[in-house]
């Protein structure tokens, strides 16, 4: 699949907006997505880790893994090289 190229400003902003809708997410903040070499799924970013109290963090990220691996399949960034 084709995947369309967002900077890393609009994808975090995309996150964010998945973790708003979770309660848990709410003591938490994504510090940011990161760029890399395609993986085997043909994504070049991933994202980092979360900041907050780590069951906080570790509950948030569980809820919304499933809308960033859709956010993964649908889009890339910019090569910053």
């Amino acid at each position: 699949m084709s995947r369309i190229v967002m900077s890393i400003e609009e994808i975090n902003h995309l996150i964010r907006e998945e973790m708003r809708k979770r309660e848990q997410c709410g003591k938490v903040s994504l510090k940011t997505i990161y760029w890399h070499e395609p993986d085997a799924t043909g994504c070049n970013w991933d994202a980092s880790m979360f900041e907050g109290e780590p069951a906080d963090a570790l509950e948030c990220r569980k809820q919304i893994i499933d809308a960033v691996r859709d956010l993964r399949a649908r889009y890339n960034i910019p090569n910053p090289g």
